[in-house]
């Protein structure tokens, strides 16, 4: 039941990119030979045990208009984590562009409870994001939980919603 909560969200922000869309570019389909693109990085492990991957599969619908799907490992000596996501990304003008999406997140390790948790944590998330220079990109996102998850992100234990900054360098 909680999911249909969001709903209504997701509708009202595709709503409301869309309408961006049709007031910032035309909307004519992209390239072919650039509709599909893959990013991605794995850090080196540093011991036998930490390790830190993510990738993200995007799709160019429109000009100006991505959807994607993503991935995210986790893994130190006190967590285990793995994250999927789906977004949808708007570019407003050139550098600026808005994005929101769901994901869910399943605990590994779950430790005392049984290997792995079967229900994973759901989010849902909008955020602003700009290309200050070339490959450097700057994010701000507000996430919210959706339901109640049998555990939190790592570090926000008793925290609802909150808000996440960060930077990006592509090299």
């Amino acid at each position: 039941m909680s999911n249909l909560r969001f709903l209504p969200v997701a509708i009202c922000c595709i709503f409301y990119l869309e309408t961006v869309q049709g007031q910032t570019t035309t909307t004519t389909s992209p390239s072919p030979e650039t509709t599909v693109y893959l990013e991605g990085f794995d850090y080196p492990m540093f011991d036998k045990i930490s390790n830190y991957a993510w990738f993200r599969l995007n799709w160019k619908v429109l000009e100006g208009t991505e959807i994607s799907l993503g991935g995210e490992h986790y893994r130190n000596y006190f967590a285990d984590r793995f994250t999927v996501s789906a977004q949808l990304k708007q570019n407003l003008i050139e550098e600026l562009y808005l994005f929101g999406g769901h994901q869910r997140e399943w605990d590994l390790l779950n430790k005392d409870r049984g290997y792995p948790n079967p229900i994973p944590l759901q989010e849902a998330y909008f955020g602003v994001g700009y290309d200050a220079a070339p490959n450097l990109m700057i994010e701000g996102r507000v996430v919210r939980p959706l339901g109640q998850g049998d555990f939190s992100k790592i570090g926000f234990d008793g925290f609802k919603t909150r808000v996440e900054m960060g930077t990006r360098i592509k090299f």
